[in-house]
């Protein structure tokens, strides 16, 4: 795989420059940058620095352009993996379920270094996959896998991209998806510290997948919440919630879109999360309002006080 020297240029000017956006004659000229960009290059693999090293994306990928314009975006995920390398003493372990093109772990390589033993990084679009490929495929601690998930084996509605960044299931087509708890299993995998689901209004199906790999190991789950998504891939927003208090999970942090602590929930507060989702669907907030969810179960080390501090993740290296 090789990267357009002109298309990257381009995508590499307009991150420099993220700023302009928010100035009123600079930004007209940033938008008809990136969107002339979009319209010439769709499709077009480009070459980024990601986190200190070079990483291939497709030409628009939003990673880049969010984690500079939002300081304290991913602080939860980081800080995550911090206070669970200090509550277990060792370096931990991490599934990171919608893996894109590896920025999760080329986020985490920078800013925990050796707190984190191994990935297993799984991903459904084969677009992104073969980034993914590309990007980690040299790393003896990262296990990739391609296969869609879901609550059980059978038939999803096919990927379509909702932007150059992401991928969500709303597509006509089907595929075939499985259970997480088939791909990560005490049998072909060491230990599980850390579960992070992305995956655009299909995280609650992904985590009604995973019901043996959360029984065993009692991981922390951190997982976008989305009604919206849910919405639009016609999923339930609570069986999130559901599931996990089942299992024994009884802390919920919520953080914010852009990485800022929002409030904790002890027990699944079934009202509550109606109202929010109420709020997130009005979009009266802000728009396509959202959260990031870490979930602690009952038996968890992990100082939830410690967590909602970010003071690791405030202070991390490495932004973007």
């Amino acid at each position: 795989m090789h990267d357009h020297k002109w298309a990257s240029l381009l995508y590499n000017q307009c991150l420099q420059r993220h700023q302009w956006q928010q100035h009123p004659v600079r930004g007209r000229i940033w938008r008809w940058a990136w969107h002339q960009g979009l319209a010439r290059f769709d499709g077009t693999t480009v070459s980024t620095n990601m986190h200190g090293q070079r990483t291939l994306v497709n030409f628009g990928h939003s990673y880049g352009l969010y984690a500079r314009r939002f300081s304290r975006w991913n602080n939860p995920l980081v800080e995550l993996t911090h206070q669970a390398h200090v509550a277990h003493q060792r370096p931990v372990h991490l599934v990171d379920v919608g893996a894109s093109v590896g920025d999760t772990v080329r986020l985490l390589q920078a800013n925990c270094g050796d707190k984190v033993a191994g990935f297993v990084c799984v991903e459904g679009d084969p677009g992104f996959f073969a980034y993914l490929s590309a990007n980690l495929a040299g790393d003896p601690r990262v296990r990739l896998v391609q296969h869609m998930l879901s609550d059980g084996s059978g038939q999803v509605p096919s990927l379509v991209r909702t932007h150059p960044g992401t991928a969500s299931a709303q597509g006509q087509a089907t595929e075939d998806a499985v259970p997480l708890d088939l791909i990560v299993s005490p049998e072909n995998t060491g230990q599980v510290d850390i579960l992070k689901v992305d995956v655009d209004g299909f995280d609650g199906k992904v985590l009604g997948g995973s019901r043996k790999l959360l029984k065993t190991w009692h991981p922390a789950v951190i997982f976008e919440w989305d009604p919206f998504f849910c919405k639009q891939t016609e999923n339930s927003w609570t069986e999130h919630f559901e599931l996990l208090t089942a299992l024994g999970y009884d802390r919920f942090l919520w953080f914010s879109k852009y990485g800022d602590f929002s409030h904790p929930m002890t027990g699944y507060d079934a009202p509550a999360v109606e109202q929010l989702a109420q709020l997130c669907l009005s979009d009266a907030h802000d728009s396509n309002w959202h959260y990031d969810v870490v979930a602690l179960h009952t038996d968890s080390p992990i100082d939830p006080v410690a967590l909602a501090a970010a003071r690791f993740a405030k202070q991390r290296k490495s932004w973007f």
